[in-house]
């Protein structure tokens, strides 16, 4: 189950498995340790999804898809 009050890097290092979906999702730049590092420790997937124009709905049902629950 993932909160979406946690950030994009408590998510994927308890979900690895996020990366992939996150970059089908257009979140190109979640492959980079770097990235991921830096932007990921207060990136949350709300802000995530505003800041890519992907709405939290599409972002929900990508990870349903793949066995991850989001819950608000």
């Amino acid at each position: 189950m993932v909160s979406l009050q946690e950030s994009v890097e408590e998510i994927v290092g308890k979900h690895p498995e996020a990366v992939p979906i996150l970059k089908e999702l257009g979140f190109s730049s979640i492959g980079n340790p770097l990235m991921l590092s830096t932007m990921g420790k207060f990136m949350t997937l709300p802000k995530a999804g505003a800041m890519k124009k992907i709405s939290l709905d599409d972002i929900k049902d990508a990870f349903r898809k793949n066995g991850i629950e989001i819950m608000d």
